[in-house]
């Protein structure tokens, strides 16, 4: 699965909140603000950033960024098909 698919299949993936930051200010349905960042003393940091797609509007959690990994570590994006094991043999 591609990370533009986890909006639509947030519920298989996990994600209670696709669209909504962890970090920041505003509330639903995105909690973000691009003039307040989460340095900023009025943002809020969720309790479980698992259940985000987005930590702040800008970069991807680390629940994201694993579905990321593993669908190129899998191979499944790449043409011509190559393990990536295959670069670690010696």
């Amino acid at each position: 699965m591609g990370i533009r698919s986890v909006p639509y299949n947030c519920c298989s993936s996990g994600f209670d909140k696709p669209l909504m930051t962890c970090c920041g200010y505003g509330g639903p349905p995105y909690n973000y603000n691009i003039t307040i960042g989460c340095q900023d003393k009025n943002a809020s940091v969720c309790d479980d950033g698992s259940k985000f797609v987005s930590w702040d509007g800008v970069h991807l959690t680390e629940a994201a960024n694993a579905i990321v990994a593993k669908g190129i570590l899998s191979s499944d994006y790449s043409r011509p098909k190559i393990k990536f094991d295959q670069f670690c043999k010696v």
